[in-house]
């Protein structure tokens, strides 16, 4: 048997220690694709991973959920794909046995693991991908945009979990990644009117640039005032925490209007104090939000290719992957002016 050739990964082994590698490039299953990563996306998840601060991680690691691909080999028993077709991946790993899973739900699976998390992920130059994770893309759709489906995914479920937002009021809380592309996609959702809320002033800029009506300064100026001065006596239909700050929450709380929706989309990485018998007073619905389901990956992927999500306000930094441990560094040193990284593989 001939040496399979060797390909370029990026393994952390501690935090902050990322060290490029070559290994040979992986073998396949039947049942897998053998796929060349074109491009991939820096996720907040990522940098947490890369700081060791995810519960879930044990090192050594290769990061990387986010991804556009072009298949180069394919299983005896893959049916729907072909070499040469370009991809996304739904990077979810569930147990299909659960009853989430049962009823299509399989964003809570109760076995979820992910890849770049529990798994190795899609830095590297070849990854092995079972078919069932695998979505068809146009042919003619950029890479970049196809490494965005699955953050835009996310934005997109979020959006999904009320059905207030078509012709609503909307405030979207932090606007980085996420908060980004969850306005965009309530934009898309036909939201009525949509107020962002940052401390970051470059942030709020690309918020409105990407369609937000009006944004605010948290450091500057209060919730209520703010929700108050935008929607008038109604208020907000919708909050979507995409922040996901303790002292934050207790202000969003705060400001919101009896019976409307607040919906957690930040990742919480300690636990929060808060009044529920304020939640029953005025009957808000706290709804938890968890990644997206496959229908999520379809919109996301009509939305880009359909232009009505705008890429050049979302990637703000550029990389080859040769230099991704100096990308992972300035990400780290300067995360005020990160949103959406993309990393391309060496040409």
């Amino acid at each position: 048997m001939p040496d399979r050739r060797k390909m370029k990964i990026a393994r952390l082994y501690e935090p902050c220690k990322v060290i490029m590698e070559e290994v040979p490039e992986p073998e396949i299953s039947e049942t897998q694709v053998l796929l060349k990563i074109l491009c991939f996306g820096v996720c907040g998840s990522d940098m947490q991973i890369y700081h060791g601060k995810h519960k879930a991680i044990v090192m050594p690691v290769i990061m990387g959920h986010e991804m556009a691909a072009e298949i180069v080999k394919t299983g005896s028993a893959v049916k729907d794909y072909r070499v040469g077709e370009r991809v996304t991946v739904e990077p979810q790993i569930m147990c299909g046995e659960c009853y989430p899973c049962r009823t299509g739900r399989f964003n809570v699976c109760e076995k979820l693991k992910v890849m770049g998390v529990h798994v190795d992920g899609c830095n590297c130059e070849y990854y092995a991908v079972e078919e069932k994770h695998l979505h068809h893309v146009p042919s003619d759709m950029e890479p970049e945009k196809i490494a965005l489906v699955e953050p835009l995914a996310v934005a997109v479920g979020c959006v999904g979990r009320s059905g207030r937002i078509p012709g609503g009021n909307v405030l979207v809380v932090g606007t980085g990644t996420i908060g980004n592309l969850v306005i965009q996609a309530a934009r898309a959702a036909e939201a009525g009117k949509i107020l962002a809320a940052d401390i970051n002033e470059e942030r709020l800029i690309y918020a409105k640039e990407c369609g937000a009506d009006e944004t605010f300064n948290t450091g500057m100026v209060g919730f209520e005032t703010a929700v108050e001065q935008c929607f008038g006596v109604r208020k907000a239909d919708v909050i979507i925490d995409c922040a996901a700050v303790p002292a934050v929450f207790k202000q969003i709380l705060q400001a919101a209007r009896p019976d409307s929706d607040i919906i957690l989309t930040g990742n919480y990485k300690e636990p929060v104090e808060f009044e529920i018998p304020m939640l029953q007073r005025r009957e808000i619905n706290l709804i938890g939000h968890m990644m997206y389901v496959r229908e999520d990956f379809e919109t996301a992927i009509r939305l880009l290719y359909e232009n009505r999500i705008c890429i050049s306000k979302t990637i703000s930094q550029r990389y080859p992957f040769g230099r991704y441990p100096e990308a992972l560094k300035f990400a780290d040193e300067n995360s005020e002016k990160v949103i959406k990284m993309m990393i391309h593989m060496d040409v």
